[in-house]
């Protein structure tokens, strides 16, 4: 292999060595947020407060930091840090393939992340 190739494949292996690490955090993050919410419901039943509907990102966190232990917020923190995994991924993916200039994936990549990030505002919106 010739100098050129082995510095693309190295840029190549820091980007999938980033994204699995992004994968991994964000599946082990959220896990360890369910069941710590899992775990807390099942100790102190009196730290299970329902939501009326759905919380919003703001009402979650509101009820995270404040005095009381919320079990459930804790548990719908750790399914929001688990959907947003996905699009964390593919933004490392664009800035990765950006890094090796390799355009025709970066192209592709941000064209998958605008799409979710559209598919988020028509499901907050509508």
């Amino acid at each position: 292999m010739n100098e050129v190739e082995l510095k693309s494949r190295n840029k190549q292996q820091n980007t999938e060595k980033w994204v699995a690490i992004i994968l991994k955090i964000g599946v082990w993050t959220s896990g360890l947020l369910m069941i710590s919410g899992l775990v807390i419901a099942a100790i102190l039943p009196s730290t299970i407060t329902q939501f009326s509907e759905n919380p919003s990102l703001g009402n979650l966190f509101a009820s995270l930091f404040s005095n009381n232990i919320n079990s459930v917020a804790l548990m719908f923190t750790g399914l929001i840090v688990l959907m947003f995994t996905p699009i964390l991924r593919v933004l490392m993916a664009c800035i990765g393939f950006s890094i090796e200039r390799d355009w025709r994936f970066m192209i592709v990549s941000l064209i998958v992340l605008l799409m979710l990030i559209g598919e988020i505002i028509y499901s907050i919106f509508i």
